[in-house]
């Protein structure tokens, strides 16, 4: 059996205990309600995570009963992290379950994203047994954890939890009880009745309407007792309702007819049904049938006087068996039936008395010998209630004993006779209908409930115990609903009770004045259960209107700054504009921008970059009026709101101001920072009255300030949107176009100079236009500015590269080396080698007849040392590394020296001007040797003119490439070119015979 050690000041507990007291609950396998779906809701919004659940542990397997954000109903319980949670004492929190070593061989949901944060607070019983947990979990990792106020409103959540399970324990309690009790009075013969206090029949058992002959309630519901007992409605039983209503109790015996007319004799017992003040609030009628027992006491009258007294002291029930005794005027026994002897186990040898007291509970025993004493002493009719142990299995059973004088002419009590009826059952009702009402209170209580009733008719309320606790309002009796609801919700609340008479029921919310005057937030909920009782439950929300108020601070604010954030901010901008329109005046938006802030993030890290962008929103805040806005939008990114009567010039005015003093130097960590900020300016009415359009003016404004150099200020205009919308209208095109398999791969052949051979290809991004034709990068370069774009075309060529060259060398055509051009976007990409490779394997493409070309733009990027990597990994695989463009960069002797490169590419800038250029051809002679000197394979690119091309050769360049000998073509026309040159070569024309290719 599983031992558990508390923590602290927490309990032992076993897990057989754990999974009893589960059980007990029964709340597995149970229906979806809204209580805990909202429970579970209101964590996630707290913690601010996508997925919140409240789970309980049986015995192999975790079960939610609500969940927000996953859809799962189980798992196995070794597989989850409440299963550890549960052994800790409080809040616990996994703020990187990668990252864990005891979570590290949990099972993940296959196709489900990967968790990574955990938090959680056990749901313990007020024993401290763990049932299970309310957690929250995230996709991410939060190194954070959860702040302080969080933890304590999770703790609270998992306590509301709990009060729910108590709360449906004590109902589903109570209901039995209820359900018992009816049965119970099903089952008897007795004729049982309620009245009210003005005597009208509210209540008939089904043995009373079985005994009365009555077949539909409803039709005698209401009646007055005269007209039911019209045959015994006289001064006996007028006296007998007097005294119940009195608070005492009742008794006449008479004959009346059923409802078939038959003619009955009644034994017949009235008590009062007390209310709260202990005033009679109705009364109870039990009727039963004696007519036969009437029969027989008519022919015993006569010669038994003794059975008349016995009839007259027989109990109103009699579906249990009964100890009927005589004793003398002392109490001892002189006579007992055979039914006391069974029971007891006493020997009828030895005397009725036999010791009788031996038989009583010993807890009991001292209380009801006195009882017995001083009703034997009193002479008086009496009833005692006593707990006797039966001998089969030594079972303590309650009885009630009654005892009666039998007194001489004189007065004097000769004996006493009295019978003994077990009445187990009912005390056991009672104490399952007390136990039913304590754990209802304690329910309330736990709660911070308090049950109500009111009586619109006369006005008075009574409450449950607890509301002295609760609202400081003495429990029972008031003549006022609530009286501390605050002065500015009385009408409100009149108005709730007014729809419960309307409508049956009815909640509502309001503010109350506790006696201390701290201002509480109730939530009160009614129903109507009759023409003068409405019936209803309060409960303090206070705490949950904070969290409510936490909630809106945290989802409407900036974490880090306490600015506003943007969705705050979207709602200001919409009301600011909406003001303005309606009242002619202006509305101005700054968006600003940290132009350095990612290299301050690197270079000093995230705690400086924090830093900074708390200065900056303190900067910004004590630059604005109060009716202005500064919100943080994005990462580094912040607006101004500003409204009339400021415009547009003093807008602009304001945007100089704000980037002259974020320029000022701010100190961390004993370091000085500089921040610069690039700034754009909107305004309404001078530009666009819709906010999402107005911010697009601004955003476009501040996008331009970046493209001229940063560190400016600059406000939009019209003409700033076409170059943008041209722009985003390209990169729409192409994504159509990637979608629509519109990117092909042209080829241009690579010569040798010396043979004339072709010795490779290059392959040239094309875009096959629906409309257009064939577009080069010349047109569509741009896109390659947008990273995703980019690689998107990359993997497109790879792919149709790899298949064109397959395709070759099945038709057994060498076309050399080809080379792909790799951009710095698909450099950015994680794989970008294996990528590659498997594109090649897939196609048995070996990677000895690729090769990749690359530009000093991609070596000088951020990501170098993930370039140099790459290169060295298809160096291992036999692809050789061309670069591009050569000359034109910077530091590109450090290139040659840094990376593994096997071929180098004299721009065609340099080519262009040869024949005329003294110092083209110094350059392109200098590269060439620069490349034998390194052992490089050097190619010279656009040659155009055969003068070109014969200089090239003579300085000593290996190979040439350009329009002299062919333009760029289609994969589907290699095949034909590299036929004819191959026949060109066996059969050389001259120089000025011979038409370049591809034209």
């Amino acid at each position: 059996m599983l031992e558990h050690s508390g923590p602290g000041d927490l309990p032992q507990w076993k897990e057989v205990e754990r999974l009893a007291a589960l059980r007990n609950f029964d709340i597995l396998d149970t229906a979806p309600d809204i209580q805990f779906d909202n429970i579970a809701k209101l964590a996630a919004q707290i913690c601010n995570t996508p997925i919140a659940c409240v789970s309980f542990l049986d015995k192999h397997r975790q079960w939610f009963k609500a969940r927000t954000g996953v859809e799962l109903a189980e798992t196995p319980r070794e597989n989850s992290v409440c299963n550890h949670a549960i052994m800790q004492p409080g809040l616990f929190v996994v703020s990187d379950l990668s990252l864990d070593p005891r979570f590290k061989d949990r099972v993940q949901v296959e196709g489900a994203p990967s968790l990574s944060f955990y938090a959680g607070v056990p749901l313990r019983t007020k024993e401290g047994l763990p049932l299970g947990m309310l957690c929250v979990l995230d996709y991410v990792a939060r190194p954070e954890g959860l702040t302080e106020q969080q933890g304590e409103a999770l703790a609270t959540l998992a306590e509301a939890v709990m009060c729910q399970l108590e709360l449906k324990l004590a109902s589903k309690a109570a209901a039995e009880s209820e359900e018992f009790t009816r049965r119970l009075l099903a089952s008897s013969d007795d004729c049982i009745k309620v009245f009210d206090l003005k005597g009208r029949l509210r209540f008939m058992s089904e043995g009373g309407m079985r005994a009365m002959e009555v077949e539909d309630f409803h039709t005698i519901e209401g009646r007055h007792w005269t007209t039911l007992w019209s045959s015994i409605a006289g001064e006996e039983s007028t006296a007998a309702v007097e005294a119940v209503k009195a608070g005492g109790i009742g008794r006449l015996q008479g004959s009346c007819a059923t409802m078939t007319g038959v003619q009955k004799w009644w034994d017949v017992v009235v008590t009062p049904i007390m209310g709260h003040d202990r005033t009679p609030q109705g009364f109870l009628c039990i009727s039963r049938d004696i007519t036969e027992f009437r029969a027989t006491e008519g022919r015993l009258r006569s010669s038994e006087k003794r059975l008349r007294t016995l009839v007259d002291a027989m109990p109103a029930s009699m579906n249990s068996p009964q100890v009927v005794w005589f004793s003398d005027p002392q109490g001892d026994f002189t006579y007992c039936n055979d039914v006391w002897y069974e029971y007891t186990g006493l020997s009828a040898g030895d005397g009725p008395n036999g010791n009788w007291s031996t038989v009583v509970d010993p807890i009991h025993r001292e209380r009801i010998l006195e009882c017995w004493s001083d009703a034997l002493r009193k002479g008086t009719s009496f009833e005692i209630e006593m707990p006797l142990r039966r001998a089969p299995d030594g079972m303590y059973r309650w009885f009630i004993v009654r005892g009666q004088p039998l007194r001489n002419e004189q007065g004097k009590t000769e004996q006493w006779f009295g019978i003994a009826m077990d009445i187990h059952e009912r005390k056991q009702s009672e104490q399952a209908l007390k136990n039913s009402e304590e754990r209802l209170q304690l329910a309330l209580k736990a709660a911070h409930m308090i049950a109500w009733e009111f009586n619109p008719q006369s006005g008075t309320t009574t409450r449950s115990d607890n509301s002295l606790a609760l609202l400081g309002i003495t429990p029972g009796v008031d003549r006022t609903f609530m009286t501390g609801i605050h002065p500015d919700d009385h009408e409100r609340v009149d108005g709730f009770l007014q729809e419960i008479c309307s409508n049956g029921a009815s909640s509502i919310e309001c503010r109350y004045v506790l006696p201390s005057g701290e201002t509480r937030w109730l939530r009160a909920r009614g129903e109507q259960a009759g023409p003068d009782r409405i019936v209803g439950v309060t409960f303090d929300i206070s705490e949950q209107k904070e969290a409510e108020a936490e909630i809106w601070h945290s989802a409407n604010h900036d974490a880090l700054t306490g600015l506003p954030n943007r969705t705050l901010f979207q709602h200001r901008l919409d009301a600011a504009l909406d003001h303005a329109r309606q009242n002619g005046t202006s509305v101005s938006l700054l968006l600003i921008d940290l132009d350095d802030f990612k290299d301050i993030n690197d270079t000093l890290g995230h705690d400086a970059g924090d830093a900074l962008l708390q200065e900056t929103a303190r900067r910004l805040s004590t630059m604005v009026r109060g009716c202005d806005t500064v919100a943080r939008i994005g990462g580094d990114e912040f607006a101004v709101l500003v409204v009339d009567p400021l415009k547009l010039e003093n807008a602009t005015r304001l945007g100089a101001l704000i980037a002259e003093a974020l320029r000022q130097p701010f100190i961390y960590q004993k370091r000085t920072l500089i921040s610069r900020v690039s700034i754009g300016i909107a305004a309404y009415p001078d530009h666009d009255g819709n906010p999402a359009e107005l911010i697009k003016d601004s955003d476009i404004a501040m996008y331009q300030a970046k493209s001229q150099g940063r560190n400016r200020v600059i406000t939009y205009s019209p003409e700033m949107r076409n170059v943008i919308e041209q722009r985003v209208s390209l990169g729409r095109g192409m994504r159509e176009a990637i979608s629509n398999d519109e990117i092909a791969p042209f080829y241009q052949p690579k010569i040798c100079l010396t043979t004339g051979e072709i010795v490779g290809l290059e392959a040239l991004a094309r875009w096959q236009h629906p409309k257009d034709g064939i577009l080069t990068p010349g047109y569509f370069g741009a896109v390659f500015e947008d990273h995703d774009i980019a690689a998107s075309i990359g993997k497109k060529l790879i792919t149709k590269v790899a298949a064109d060259v397959r395709g070759w060398l099945d038709q057994d055509l060498l076309v050399g080396r080809v080379a792909l051009n790799l951009s710095p976007a698909e450099f950015s990409q994680t794989g970008i080698v294996d990528n590659l490779l498997r594109s090649l394997d897939r196609l048995r493409v070996p990677a000895s007849f690729f090769e990749v070309e690359v530009t000093e733009t991609v070596l000088l990027g951020r990501n170098s040392d993930n370039v140099s990597s790459a290169l060295a990994q298809f160096r291992q695989h036999g692809i050789q590394i061309a670069l591009d463009d050569f000359g034109t960069g910077y530091a590109s002797l450090t290139h040659l020296k840094q990376f593994p490169v096997d071929h180098i590419k004299i721009d065609r800038s340099f080519v262009r001007d040869l024949e005329q250029d003294s110092d083209d051809e110094a350059i392109i002679a200098a590269v060439i040797s620069l490349g034998k000197s390194l052992q490089l394979q050097v190619t010279a690119e656009g040659v155009e003119t055969h003068g070109q091309a014969r200089r090239l050769r003579e300085l000593g360049c290996d190979h040439a490439q350009g329009f002299l000998y062919a333009k760029p073509m289609a994969a589907s026309q290699i095949p034909e070119l590299v036929s004819r040159w191959n026949s060109m070569l066996v059969r050389p024309r001259s120089d000025k015979t011979a038409k370049p290719l591809g034209k």
